[in-house]
């Protein structure tokens, strides 16, 4: 069973309320020494006093806020879903309300936060007034496949190589006190470098020419951001009906250090440092085939796989955009 603390308008019965109401979905193990929990309370009073609707759910175990919010949208009823926690609590949101009316939002406090910054600052999001007259934008989500079949979507983006290594490295680093973030993302990423790089891959857009060669990683976005605030996808537009592909061919390793922040702050399309390593394109579908199983990477949760495939799903759900300054 999942752990529910529920708040509706004084005097009114739990689901009987009318107009808008807000569910917050609490993820208490999301970053380090999160503030969730508390996070979710003092929205929900902020709610109390404007009269609105909300409650708090508390998930126990991966795949709860999907459940809770697929069970929330599929009521018919007017609701916004807030994700409190990070990045991966906010995919399992969007992935409950996908085909609904239902809008997904999140008042983040993981240890990335990257799908926000695409929109905004975090700043802006975690603005109570804010998100109460935040506006809907229909966005695209990412349908996934590997040689078992289909995977969970993914909102943001998607990859396989060294950047899918290093996420799965940092689910291990995160662990050790005070590392979280870009922190446990440049941990990750000194490790890697200092192991074997490079993969040879067959890459296919949208039917089109096959790209073959020996790469660092490929990248498919709709968001823009991964690994506490690396720009990956720098380009990506999160509503065009369009995924990002963003290949990057490996480098001499004595070149590697001085591509690094080039790569973080998004400069590597434009950046003659990187002219000779980077493929860009923009379509629907790509296919990654490796010669060997390699890191695959959907929105932080990684595995082993030899072959992949990533396409956009259009306008696959509402997400709740905070107005600035507010």
């Amino acid at each position: 069973m999942l752990c529910t603390v529920l708040w509706e308008k004084e005097g009114a019965t739990p689901g009987e309320s009318s107009g808008m109401q807000y569910v917050c979905i609490v993820n208490p193990v999301a970053g380090k020494g999160s503030p969730a929990g508390g996070l979710a309370a003092k929205f929900a009073e902020f709610c109390r006093k404007k009269g609105v609707p909300c409650r708090i759910e508390t998930t126990k175990a991966p795949g709860d806020a999907e459940e809770i919010a697929h069970r929330y949208a599929s009521e018919g009823k007017e609701v916004r879903i807030l994700a409190v926690g990070g990045d991966g609590t906010l995919g399992e949101a969007a992935r409950g309300v996908m085909g609904s009316e239902a809008a997904v939002g999140i008042l983040p406090c993981g240890s990335g936060d990257d799908y926000v910054r695409t929109f905004g600052k975090k700043e802006q999001f975690l603005s109570f007034e804010g998100q109460l007259s935040a506006r809907e934008k229909v966005v695209d989500m990412i349908a996934c496949r590997d040689e078992s079949g289909p995977r969970p979507t993914a909102l943001n983006l998607c990859s396989m190589g060294l950047d899918a290594k290093v996420a799965m490295n940092m689910t291990r680093l995160k662990k050790i006190p005070f590392v979280r973030g870009s922190m446990a993302y440049n941990l990750s990423l000194l490790q890697c470098l200092c192991g074997k790089l490079g993969l040879n891959l067959s890459v296919q857009v949208d039917g089109g020419e096959v790209i073959t060669g020996c790469f660092l990683f490929a990248l498919a976005g709709s968001g823009r951001y991964y690994g506490g605030g690396y720009c990956g996808a720098p380009r990506a537009l999160p509503d065009d009906g369009l995924l990002d592909f963003i290949l990057i061919r490996k480098p001499k390793l004595w070149r590697i250090p001085g591509l690094i922040s080039v790569y973080k702050n998004g400069q590597h399309l434009d950046s003659e440092k990187m002219k000779d390593l980077t493929v860009f394109l923009r379509g629907k579908t790509v296919g990654i085939r490796g010669d060997k199983p390699n890191p695959v990477n959907r929105d932080g949760e990684c595995e082993m796989g030899t072959q992949v495939c990533f396409s956009v799903l259009p306008g696959a759900v509402r997400f709740l955009v905070p107005a600035k300054g507010t």
